[in-house]
């Protein structure tokens, strides 16, 4: 499972200091662009190979809030329902004592970045970079 690491900031929070429920939103696509970059395959090289991944569908569990100031992982897995969807797993942790806050599942399917209609399947660039990456 690749991690991205942050610390919760003061405008993310609301005046009790919790994390506002929607930053979990943002948190996750700050976790999800570093799981890409690290696969070697940004949104820029997507455009570029003519493809988007746009999110579908997006579900969150909260258990725990976040606050301000706490270190926070935010771990990504991914999993298929079928060949052209991609879905993401979200764990956000604390780092400090592993307590799990907070996990969330986005789906993105692929589409073409010239008709944006839908493609039946992944594209094949999209799979090697899965199989070749290091998520450590």
């Amino acid at each position: 499972m690749f991690r991205y690491d942050l610390t919760v900031p003061f405008y993310d929070v609301d005046s009790m200091e919790i994390v506002w429920h929607g930053n979990y939103v943002k948190y996750f696509e700050e976790a999800r662009c570093a799981f890409f970059e690290r696969l070697g395959l940004t949104y820029r090289d997507m455009e570029r190979a003519g493809f988007l991944l746009p999110v579908v569908s997006l579900s969150i569990k909260y258990m725990h809030p976040c606050v301000f100031g706490q270190r926070i992982g935010v771990g990504v897995d991914f999993d298929t329902e079928n060949s052209n969807l991609l879905v993401l797993n979200y764990t956000v942790t604390d780092i400090a004592t592993g307590e799990r806050l907070c996990r969330g599942t986005t789906r993105h399917a692929a589409i073409s970045r010239g008709t944006r209609e839908l493609l039946f399947e992944l594209p094949t660039l999209f799979w090697e970079r899965l199989r070749q990456g290091n998520l450590e």
